[in-house]
């Protein structure tokens, strides 16, 4: 397995200030823990820079300035109370409570065809916050995306066992949406308790292990599936599916207690850093250093789940756990030494404001999409990919100390915007649609048909 050494020494001699902006973090804070100051300042420039909070302005499509996608901003909210739990603080704890919303209110600001899997991001996000910081409304969200993507997506015709489609066209099985939702469900179940919860997490189980979407000689798990024969379809890019296959296996662990799903987990891990690391120990995605903006995700979710696993091994296994430590710590100090722009003025990097102007002050240090540098452009995507680096390699133990543990400013209310209101970026038509009466942002070369769809 690579990533067993360090390749460059610790960062040390935090700046107060970065860019042209002093920040609210500083390395007192986290007792000298140069991951919990990172995450801090890369987290402060992402609410600074892209429009401000996650999903604020969900009926108005501006969302954060520059989100390629509906998905992001759920799956965004996870890392934010994943570094409140593993730096104990609540710094944008009003960015957490605010961001709750009903399956109706998520539907409304998607449709009019919801991806299940863009769906499922709100829900493990969701189901995260309540396991954190309680609020039944946001355990009953996650129940209702659950249980929508099932009744709505699952293939009740039991083809290849089942599994969800893609979307409402049926046309696909994708790793990812059938990954989270088994780790969705799982964690609801261990959340619940609810029995009706365990059976269709035992259904999606049986669909994944009779798919091949995991090859058990090299442990990588496939993109999807070929709907006509249940075959794998042989691709093995993205990083993402078997993170968050990981972190599937980890929660159904802990509901079975059965030690397999944790060697499985850690087998899949393992083969992930070995095939996507460089040869400097870098993790490198299947497209960098030209990945859409989907892709530039991938990633930081990746790790993100990658702690899931460290946090559930037994306490004797201290050997896995340290070397998956060092692993991060070697993509934390490559990224800060090979793809960080911090320069002052700010205004020097690249950075990019797809929706207008941001509400604050341009703020550092901003991350570009490929972790081997050079520095190419900011933008939220990659933020938040570095953002979720930081966070999960944050050491055990580690406690916010201060004033600034509680920095939560506030932030204008969304302001819900019809297709009149010119709402969309350049070159993407407004598209209204109902029953909701609201709109969507066609992508660039799509046009609005009368039925309120992007084609």
């Amino acid at each position: 397995m690579k990533c067993s050494v360090l390749i460059f020494v610790l960062c040390t001699g935090i700046p107060a200030s970065v860019g042209n902006v002093k920040l609210p973090c500083t390395e007192d804070m986290f007792h000298s823990n140069t991951n919990a100051y990172w995450a801090c300042a890369a987290q402060f420039a992402l609410q600074s820079n892209w429009f401000p909070s996650p999903i604020a302005g969900l009926f108005s499509y501006q969302i954060w300035n520059g989100f390629d996608g509906f998905w992001q901003n759920g799956a965004v909210l996870e890392p934010f109370v994943n570094f409140m739990v593993y730096a104990n603080h609540t710094r944008y704890n009003t960015v957490v409570q605010k961001s709750q919303r009903s399956l109706y209110q998520l539907l409304e600001a998607y449709g009019p065809y919801p991806s299940f899997d863009d769906m499922g991001w709100y829900g493990l996000s969701y189901a995260r916050i309540y396991e954190v910081q309680g609020g039944d409304d946001f355990l009953d969200s996650a129940v209702d995306i659950f249980n929508w993507a099932w009744e709505t997506g699952w293939d009740k015709s039991n083809k290849c066992n089942g599994g969800f489609f893609f979307d409402n066209l049926q046309n696909a099985k994708q790793t990812i949406t059938n990954v989270e939702l088994f780790q969705l469900g799982a964690k609801l179940y261990r959340l619940r308790k609810d029995s009706t919860i365990l059976e269709k997490v035992q259904q999606i189980h049986k669909y994944i292990f009779s798919n091949e979407i995991v090859d058990m000689k090299t442990h990588l798990v496939v993109d999807g599936i070929f709907m006509d024969n249940c075959s794998s379809n042989g691709v093995y890019g993205p990083s993402y599916n078997g993170g968050v296959f990981i972190g599937g296996l980890v929660e159904y662990y802990k509901v079975t207690e059965d030690i397999y799903y944790l060697e499985l987990a850690k087998q899949i891990a393992e083969a992930i850093i070995e095939t996507k690391s460089n040869n400097s120990q870098i993790l490198t995605e299947y497209c960098d250093p030209n990945c859409n903006e989907d892709a530039m995700m991938f990633k930081g979710i990746f790790v993100r789940n990658l702690r899931y696993l460290m946090d559930a091994l037994p306490s004797n296994d201290t050997a896995t756990r340290n070397s998956y430590q060092k692993c991060l710590d070697t993509n934390v100090i490559a990224i800060l030494e090979l793809n960080m722009c911090n320069l002052n003025p700010i205004s020097k990097c690249n950075i990019t404001f797809q929706d207008g102007p941001p509400y604050y002050n341009v703020s550092g240090p901003v991350f570009s999409p490929n972790w081997n540098g050079p520095f190419t452009f900011g933008a939220p995507m990659q933020q938040t990919s570095a953002f979720d680096l930081f966070v999960s390699s944050i050491y055990p133990g580690t406690t916010c100390v201060g004033d600034l543990c509680s920095y939560d400013p506030s932030y204008p209310a969304p302001q819900p915007l019809t297709c009149g209101s010119h709402p969309c970026p350049k070159g993407e038509e407004c598209c209204e649609y109902s029953p909701y009466t609201s709109y969507t942002c066609c992508a660039k070369g799509q046009k609005c048909t009368k039925q309120g769809i992007c084609v």
